[in-house]
């Protein structure tokens, strides 16, 4: 059965049909031995300038059960980073409920300065020379002269990088499905959609059945995946960033627009659930700012970048939609807004 969403045509499986596979079907044959996903990646690993496993990291509080509102149904296709935010833990690996993971481990505020700790930690290996990589990765990565030191100069980025807030329920069955929409869609950045009985910011995150994905011009922070790459490319903007706010709105979106890895959307074949009620942006962190003050640098930083480097752009439809019609509400978006929430309200409880 196929539905038609925009431009797309997306085919939900009927089970209640079942079609045989043609002769000349790629289906694998006793002589075409099935590559396990496991393997799969282990073999990007090894590929000379493709990205390595992707990583997923799950917040902290450093003393109640790790991992806690993750259902561990099947085996990871990706590397666990565990993120204790108090700073109560030590940094290293681990095996925590049966689960290898890489803990880092800071005592923060907010998450944008968990993005600032991942990106640094994912950094560090891609700045080591040749000579500190293992003989196995110095073999894996030949020059076209033939010569393995200079090609080896840096390792290679995640392939997808994913921040999972620590009162996100979901699985890893459905961290791995996200993992392969996003492959076989040739996504950039992407996230689960949100569950009708999770708190939210964004009604465009609910979730909507009988999808499988739907384009969006971004993603909030609270569960995103992001290419290797891209998430590194805002290494430097992270830094100075405590609540996280504007990182998703406008640096993200600026630098995918800039780097061509345009392909964003919300999954609504994945669907997780958010467990504690969203947090005032009303805070004064430590570096004097509140959190939309924050976002309002970063919007700053992301028009200087537009100027800098691709100014074309603002004359595009995308940073009509993201910079200035979002931005500025008549008193009939004003009420629409005001109404929206009590709205949807009402609509979950009749539904």
């Amino acid at each position: 059965m196929a539905r038609r969403s925009g431009r797309r045509t997306f085919f939900i499986p009927d089970s209640s049909v079942t079609a045989p596979i043609p002769a000349s079907s790629s289906a694998p044959t006793p002589s075409t031995p099935l590559v396990q996903p496991e393997r799969q990646a282990a073999s990007l690993d090894a590929s000379a300038g493709l990205p390595t496993r992707p990583v997923v990291l799950v917040s902290w509080d450093g003393h109640s059960t790790p991992l806690a509102l993750i259902h561990l149904d099947a085996t990871p296709e990706f590397d666990w980073v565990l993120f204790d935010y108090t700073g109560r833990q030590a940094a290293g690996p681990r095996t925590l409920r049966g689960q290898s993971v890489t803990v880092l481990s800071a005592a923060t505020e907010c998450k944008g300065e968990i993005y600032h700790h991942l990106a640094e930690h994912l950094a560090e290996p891609l700045a080591k020379p040749s000579a500190d990589l293992p003989a196995a990765a110095l073999d894996a990565h030949p020059s076209a002269s033939g010569s393995t030191a200079a090609s080896a100069t840096h390792a290679a980025p995640p392939e997808y990088v994913s921040l999972i807030d620590d009162d996100i329920l979901i699985s890893v069955s459905q961290l791995n499905t996200a993992l392969h929409l996003g492959r076989v869609e040739r996504l950039d950045v992407f996230s689960p959609s949100l569950s009708h009985d999770s708190p939210f910011s964004h009604q465009w995150m609910r979730h909507q059945p009988n999808r499988v994905y739907r384009e969006v011009d971004w993603v909030e922070v609270m569960m995103p995946f992001y290419r290797g790459d891209l998430f590194l490319a805002g290494r430097a903007h992270y830094r100075d960033n405590i609540s996280s706010w504007g990182i998703d709105r406008f640096l993200i979106p600026t630098l995918q627009q800039l780097r061509g890895q345009t392909r964003t959307a919300l999954l609504d074949a994945v669907m997780a659930s958010h467990r504690r009620p969203v947090t005032s942006g009303g805070k004064v962190y430590r570096n004097g700012r509140t959190a939309w003050q924050e976002r309002q640098v970063l919007r700053q930083a992301s028009l200087d970048l537009i100027d800098q480097q691709q100014p074309a752009l603002r004359q595009s439809a995308w940073f009509h939609r993201l910079f200035i019609a979002r931005e500025t509400h008549n008193k009939w978006q004003r009420l629409k807004r005001r109404l929206a929430r009590p709205v949807a309200d009402w609509l979950d409880a009749w539904s």
